[in-house]
């Protein structure tokens, strides 16, 4: 495991850029420019890649807290992780002193945003720490600005607190004549607070950019939301929380502590049992409702607590928002570090005792049951595996990918996938682009990472999703060495395509077709793949019969999902021919499609319809060959986020394939669109489409140049393969009959897992 950890080394370089993100925003904001500490840290992380190459990462695919700890925390030779936290604190203080006397000794305000019709009142309650609140009221500033108040309580604060108050201009300020501490002071910050929403905000944490507008997002998606917290990041680098678990004794762990903030189980949305107060966004309304803070917890500390377990006994949810981020200082203004803990460990107690029904239900105190007590709700879980992240431009199946995760979802599973291609690793904020932000991706772990990950998550997940047969290679041995761990999972190999048959005829186009006895030996060798599994799935009736003459009768047909959104022109209004898809190389059915396509077939449409006539290209073009084929006529539009526009304007759609395997799903969106469509043999026969009744047939480039300008010329026909293909997509693709499918899928699969005997 070490040696594959080392060769990782591409993943490494990206945790320390995720490193230097974080320090990075604090780079850009003028309150952090020209600080010590960040000079200090630039030394550590000038020194990581020596250090990363001479140490393996501790328990790469571990879920302890501690297991992806940043290398900001250094070990000694005999293993000791060296604390540079209270160090970081110490210059951290320096440094915002020498900002706070700078400040003071000009005539300086600071405005604070302010609106008479605020959507956040932020709470800061103050004592003392002035150097630590003046930070905090920056990122304040440089965060969000518009529909906002800020409401401060200053709890008789005896250091420069008063002074920096009197430089705020924006701000409503409470000044107490005795310190009530933390609880109090935020029950009486909220009755002043006008605010659709109430931010409990501590005075030594900074906001990082976007945090407000991704938790005020957050808290907006579901009427049920009763409070989002955030991504707790310490001064030395590591995580402080990412959502808290409460075990069943009223004792609480924040999740992840001491861990990398940027490791991939960090990155995702989800239900937890209560978020820090450090930062907890709550309605107004619902605050007022349950009456704040409950006062028996005075002065402070299990408060939130016990406001997050009486949110989900009113049937609200806690939501954790990753992209809520803040660097926070912790116990800036607790006595002790130790007077801290024994307060949390009396109001443990009384919390123990006031939730004594909410507690039976929740998992005991065990290091072990981590995982699955991150997350709140006892949902199904599911892990798929593919090549990579499943974006809607990418293809090669990997919308039909998407599509079988966004069902899960809708079907009550949690979700988690792990892209095993390190090639196509991107960074989160493109993940999620348009995925939605309760899955979990496990990126940058990729093939060596695999077996000690399902080792540390055995028995986690109810079903395990392997795509295409050379990720099922990947899985096969680990399900045979290790049987114990998937005992209690069903396991799905989604074969999205017999790959061999796309061999097959590429060998057949370029001249050199494999003998019979070969390619009869490729097919057994790649259905041989689905005998590890309890359920498999073809995309088509054809191939689910080539599995069915090899033996493999568990097989279930499972298509695309696609809700038809015909684009509105008419065919008087459009013109050119469109071809969408990625081509990544040369040999690649899209490469060979768009090569035959100009070579062969639109030199004989132009020369019938004019030079004038165009076709568009959308798609990533990675392919020499393929961008030397510029000529008039030819647009090329690279990766387009949105094809609408394209839609409503072209009158043909072309699908000159050769040779693929599986259903071709660019043929399905454009008929969803409402774009005819004009296609070879091949995907007729893997569709079971027929020539002039959803779309016409072109055999050879004459033929196929034939139908594409019948097509592009004649209204009628275009209109009535448009209407056809349409109603195809509602019978054949609808989501209705795809979720319907997949979940007789997983019940299939249930049903021959739990038989009596089954042999594995």
């Amino acid at each position: 495991l070490i040696q594959s950890l080392r060769k990782q080394l591409e993943a490494t370089e990206r945790e320390l850029a995720n490193q230097k993100w974080v320090f990075g925003q604090f780079l850009q904001s003028p309150s952090w420019r020209l600080t010590y500490p960040i000079r200090w840290l630039a030394k550590q992380f000038r020194a990581l890649r020596d250090w990363i190459l001479q140490r393996p990462a501790a328990g790469a695919a571990d879920e302890r807290p501690g297991s992806h700890r940043p290398p900001l925390q250094p070990e000694t030779e005999t293993g000791e992780v060296l604390d540079i936290s209270e160090d970081m604190k110490e210059l951290l203080t320096s440094t915002q002193r020498l900002c706070l006397q700078s400040l003071l000794a000009s005539d300086a305000k600071i405005q604070i945003p302010h609106s008479r019709n605020p959507e956040i009142s932020i709470l800061l309650v103050l004592f003392n720490r002035a150097e630590l609140t003046l930070a905090c009221l920056r990122s304040i500033a440089e965060n969000y600005s518009e529909r906002l108040e800020v409401v401060i309580v200053d709890n008789a604060s005896s250091d420069q607190t008063p002074l920096l108050l009197e430089r705020l201009e924006g701000a409503r300020i409470i000044r107490n004549i005795e310190n009530l501490h933390f609880l109090a002071a935020v029950n009486q910050a909220a009755c002043e607070a006008q605010g659709e929403y109430l931010l409990l905000l501590n005075n030594d944490a900074q906001l990082l950019p976007g945090t407000l507008t991704s938790a005020l997002s957050t808290i907006r998606s579901g009427p049920d939301i009763g409070a989002v917290g955030g991504r707790l990041i310490l001064l030395d680098g590591t995580l402080q929380e990412a959502g808290s678990i409460i075990w069943r004794d009223g004792s609480c762990l924040g999740y992840g502590r001491g861990d990398n903030p940027f490791a991939p189980m960090y990155m995702f949305r989800r239900d937890v049992d209560y978020c820090s107060g450090a930062f907890l966004l709550t309605p107004r309304a619902t605050w007022q409702r349950l009456g704040g803070f409950d006062e028996i917890f005075k002065p402070a500390y299990y408060e939130e607590t016990d406001y997050c377990a009486r949110l989900w006994e009113q049937g609200l949810r806690v939501v954790y928002d990753p992209n809520s981020v803040l660097l926070h200082y912790e116990f800036a203004s607790s006595n002790s570090i130790k007077s801290a803990t024994d307060l949390q460990r009396d109001h443990q107690r009384v919390f123990a005792a006031r939730h004594q029904a909410l507690l039976s239900k929740q998992h005991a105190p065990d290091l072990n049951a981590i995982l699955p007590a991150r997350m709140k709700g006892g949902r199904k879980r599911a892990l798929f595996i593919d090549d990579q992240v499943p974006h809607t431009w990418l293809g090669s199946g990997f919308p039909r990918a998407r599509a079988i995760i966004l069902a899960l979802l809708k079907q009550g599973f949690f979700v988690t996938f792990y892209p095993l291609s390190a090639a196509f690793d991107e960074g989160w904020p493109s993940v999620y682009l348009d995925m939605p932000p309760d899955i979990e991706f496990i990126t940058g772990y990729g093939p060596p990472l695999l077996e000690p990950f399902l080792r540390n998550r055995r028995g986690y997940y109810d079903t395990i999703f392997v795509s295409r047969p050379h990720n099922m290679k990947l899985l096969q041995p680990i399900l045979a060495a290790y049987p114990e761990w998937f005992e209690e999972t069903i396991v799905v190999y989604d074969a999205e395509a017999l790959f061999v048959a796309r061999e097959i005829t590429l060998r057949q186009l370029t001249g050199t077709p494999l003998p019979a006895e070969e390619a009869e030996e490729m097919l057994k060798e790649e259905v041989a793949l689905a005998a590890a599994a309890d359920c498999v799935v073809s995309v088509s009736e054809q191939e689910r019969s080539a599995f069915h003459n090899h033996g493999i009768d568990r097989v279930h047909v499972l298509g695309h999902a696609i809700t038809p959104e015909p684009t509105p022109r008419p065919f008087d209004q459009r013109s050119g021919f469109l071809f969408v898809g990625a081509i990544h190389e040369e040999a690649s059915p899209n490469g060979d499609s768009v090569i035959w396509f100009l070579e062969e077939v639109f030199p004989r449409i132009q020369a019938r319809l004019g030079s004038e006539t165009t076709f568009t290209v959308a798609g990533v073009n990675k392919s020499e060959r393929v961008r030397a084929l510029r000529q008039p006529g030819v647009k090329w539009t690279g990766d387009l986020p949105d094809l609408t526009g394209l839609y409503d304007s072209v009158r043909v759609f072309v699908a000159p394939t050769r040779y693929a395997a599986g259903i071709p799903h660019k043929v399905h969106e454009a008929a969803a669109r409402g774009v005819p469509v004009v296609a070879t043999p091949l995907l007729a026969s893997q569709l079971g489409w027929r020539d002039d009744d959803s779309f016409l047939v072109g055999g050879n480039a004459e033929s196929f140049a034939a139908k594409c300008v019948q097509l592009y010329t004649t209204e009628a026909l275009w209109t009535r393969l448009r209407k056809t293909a349409l109603e195809r997509i509602r019978t054949e693709c609808s989501n209705e009959v795809f979720e319907s499918q997949l979940k007789a899928i997983i019940g299939a699969g249930q049903a021959r897992f739990t038989d009596v005997g089954m042999d594995r």
